[in-house]
């Protein structure tokens, strides 16, 4: 890192666009010597656009330039890690838009005095750049050429300064401007620009014209659904009648305002300074008192505002992040945890070994031809003698899970005449049976699933095929039992 990379402190980021980021810093000298700054970087990305940072350059060097009140300045510009920045002053306040847009959301109108203050400040920092001259004397013909809200900022103490000259256009400029190409925002571009033709400072004038007609009529001028809705509403041009909207105008500020909005640029004002006058005479003659104080009430209401609003959403992300705490807390059961339980033994990987928790093998042949000799049981016995309607599965599943005795051999379900409730019961088997695939196509199996299943094909001896033939007649048994035992009932 350079030495000049090392006098700036990154605090917080401010903004992020597509293009570059701002970030608030502070800038350190010797014997603890501090300021705050705006530091603008490219993004990384675009470093290696040498077009882009051609005309970055160009806004950095003539921003420098620019020493007024109503400018933001610029100190400083660098490059490191392969990124561009310029320094300049940190505005401590709102910007424009953000400031109309709260006062809406509070279900006022702005101030029409204020309005017109604020148009009148512009105009001071515009008048200051598009009189500007070099060394020599001559014009260096300043357009800013993006006049909107957002590049209007208002301090704290309600100082009305003018940011980001990125799309200005000068004499002076190393990377001019392609004719035909639009530039700035398009529901703030004047007629001429947004059908291509030359531009001169009074395209900046149409620009302060729609902010004073947005301001005093809460409405946007003319923004579309689309860019391109938006740009033939500006060749258009076509501005209702702000008494219209608003009566608290006057006549005057109407005229003004319809002044700075003419769509021939030789009918409009011609300078800012103009414009500014004709505003200055209108605050004088409307008979209410406006100053940096009034503004300052306004900034401060809308940063109070974003606090409300960023301390909200901390507390709602606090808020979500203890219900999501607890959620996990609460999956505890009151009861303490058997600690000679096998879960609990496994869990901590410790724990004596308990000889009754295994069973001794060498007695099951001896059980296994107890089981074949005892006598077979009824297997309706200790069931209910009436089943409500509804619970039939409740029924199967009992049978073949609660460990009472197997149903009637195969041979009698081959041999005997099959109920229709065996049928019903079966053929729902054969619908709920999971799909078989092959080669990617899901399918079920084809023909008649009793068939199937009481006469399997024969498999090969050994390996699985035997096993799971086993199992398949062992619960098709099952389940035909459950069914005819169903039969009964239902007949009873």
């Amino acid at each position: 890192m350079t030495e000049q990379q090392q006098r700036y402190r990154v605090v917080e980021k401010l903004e992020s666009g597509g293009m570059a980021e701002v970030f608030r810093a502070e800038s350190e000298g010797l014997q603890g010597f501090k300021k705050q700054v705006a530091i603008k970087r490219v993004l990384p990305h675009l470093s290696e656009k040498k077009k882009f940072i051609a005309m970055f350059l160009d806004e950095a060097r003539l921003s420098a330039q620019l020493s007024h009140s109503n400018c933001v300045q610029v100190f400083d510009i660098g490059v490191g890690d392969n990124a561009y920045f310029i320094v300049m002053e940190y505005v401590d306040g709102a910007n424009l838009k953000s400031i109309a847009e709260g006062i809406k959301r509070q279900g006022r109108d702005f101030p029409v005095q204020a309005a017109a203050f604020i148009a009148q400040e512009i105009c001071k920092g515009l008048s200051y750049a598009h009189e500007m001259v070099d060394s020599n004397g001559g014009h260096m013909e300043i357009v800013h050429r993006d006049m909107s809200p957002p590049n209007v900022l208002v301090t704290k103490h309600g100082e009305v300064k003018i940011v980001d000259f990125g799309l200005a256009k000068a004499s002076s400029q190393l990377e001019k401007s392609e004719a035909g190409i639009i530039k700035g925002k398009f529901s703030y571009l004047s007629p001429e620009a947004a059908m291509g033709h030359p531009v001169d400072h009074r395209t900046d004038i149409f620009a302060v014209g729609i902010i004073l007609w947005e301001l005093l009529s809460g409405q946007r001028l003319f923004l579309g659904e689309t860019d391109f809705q938006t740009v033939k509403r500006v060749q258009l041009c076509q501005v209702p009648a702000i008494s219209q909207l608003n009566p608290r105008v006057p006549p005057e500020l109407e005229r003004i305002v319809n002044g700075a909005l003419v769509r021939d640029p030789d009918q409009r004002y011609q300078t800012a300074r103009e414009l500014g006058q004709d505003l200055v005479r209108f605050l004088f003659a409307y008979g209410q008192p406006v100053g940096t104080f009034d503004i300052s009430s306004l900034v401060q209401s809308t940063i109070k505002q974003r606090a409300k609003v960023q301390q909200s959403l901390e507390t709602n992300i606090s808020k979500l992040i203890e219900e999501t705490l607890f959620e996990f807390t609460s999956l505890k059961t009151d009861q303490e945890p058997d600690p000679n339980s096998p879960a609990q033994m496994g869990a901590s990987g410790v724990g004596p070994l308990n000889p009754d928790q295994f069973v001794d093998p060498t007695n099951w042949a001896d059980e296994i031809a107890l089981e074949r000799t005892a006598p077979r049981q009824d297997p309706t016995r200790g069931l209910p003698r009436r089943l409500e309607a509804g619970n039939l599965s409740a029924l199967e599943d009992t049978q073949l899970h609660s460990g009472s005795p197997p149903p009637p051999p195969m041979q009698q379900l081959r041999e005997g005449p099959m109920h229709v409730h065996q049928q019903a019961h079966l053929q729902h088997m054969q619908a709920t049976m999971p799909l078989q695939g092959q080669g990617g196509v899901a399918q079920r199996p084809s023909g008649n699933l009793v068939a199937q299943m009481v006469y399997p094909p024969s498999p090969k001896k050994g390996g699985m095929g035997g096993a799971l033939i086993g199992v398949t007649l062992f619960l098709v048994a099952a389940a035909a039992a459950a069914a005819a035992y169903l039969s009964g009932f239902i007949q009873r």
